[in-house]
């Protein structure tokens, strides 16, 4: 008898492990109740940030979780990078030009495949035709045909938009070659605690975000953060806080941290200084980047 997985992460395992504490762990805050899961008890990377059965498709007759096989075999290859990454001196990391393109289709793969951006996915799928989405119908004598009952059909099966999140990073990828903006893993100060959520991928302009061409800041684990911009050759100590306070002040439902003080001083700091997600983010990209595009 066949069984299929259940826990299928839309935030990977082995990116969790660059947030954890020395011990192995990490707090969970629960972003619609404002506090955190079971009164600050640690958790592993594997007990949340997930979604139960999340990438199962099912019929009436068998049920498939080929689409978090085809996940796990995309993680498998960033990990590799994402392991030197962390094993390596500061300034001196040991990655390719072919890694550093891997880690842009990894923020495709993610930037679909988190929470905050299942609305948008289903959005695209209503107000586009499949044939605009890469795909056709075909004929027995395998020419394209039309069927606008069956495509909308399709479109409504939950099955297609579970479908469509691991699709849209693939067909949107060749607008990477036309994209000449550089690519920075800049380090950024250490001895904060540290933070991640399930909307780690900072935009540049988040309501009309190209993942393969716009300007962005992920950061890659607690002390080193990937930038697709031209960037200032000196970053002020604060944006580590900052950058922590945006990813915290994004998130849909919830958020990591080593340490639950350090969330109420970023709470306290966002309303008495900033109280606007777009104007923290756009003091952020005035600090890091040479110019605000």
């Amino acid at each position: 008898m066949k069984t299929t997985s259940w826990r299928h992460h839309y935030i990977p395992q082995f990116y969790l492990n660059g947030f954890l504490s020395s011990e192995g762990n990490f707090k969970i805050y629960d972003i619609r109740k404002n506090q955190f899961v079971k009164h600050g008890k640690d958790f592993s990377s594997k007990s949340f940030f997930f979604e139960k059965y999340g990438n199962l498709l099912t019929n009436e007759k068998e049920e498939t979780d080929i689409i978090e096989k085809e996940y796990g075999k995309i993680e498998s290859k960033v990990a590799v990078i994402f392991n030197h990454i962390n094993s390596s001196s500061i300034e001196k990391y040991k990655i390719t030009d072919e890694d550093i393109a891997m880690l842009q289709f990894f923020i495709g793969v993610m930037y679909w495949r988190i929470p905050s951006n299942n609305d948008q996915v289903k959005s695209i799928i209503n107000r586009k035709e499949l044939k605009e989405l890469g795909l056709d119908f075909k004929n027995k004598d395998n020419e394209t045909a039309t069927n606008k009952e069956l495509e909308n059909r399709i479109k409504k099966d939950n099955n297609f938009f579970k479908s469509m999140k691991l699709w849209f990073p693939h067909i949107s990828y060749p607008e990477i070659f036309n994209c000449n903006t550089p690519m920075h893993i800049i380090p950024i100060p250490k001895g904060l605690p540290a933070i991640c959520s399930d909307n780690p991928i900072i935009c540049r302009n988040p309501s009309t975000f190209r993942v393969y061409s716009d300007n962005f800041i992920f950061p890659l684990n607690a002390t080193n953060i990937f930038i697709r911009g031209e960037t200032k050759k000196d970053l002020l100590s604060t944006i580590k806080i900052e950058i922590d306070m945006l990813i915290f002040k994004q998130a849909k439902y919830y958020v990591s941290c080593t340490d639950e003080k350090y969330i109420e001083e970023l709470d306290k700091l966002y309303f008495d200084y900033y109280k606007s997600t777009n104007k923290l983010r756009e003091l952020i990209f005035e600090k890091i980047l040479n110019y605000a595009t």
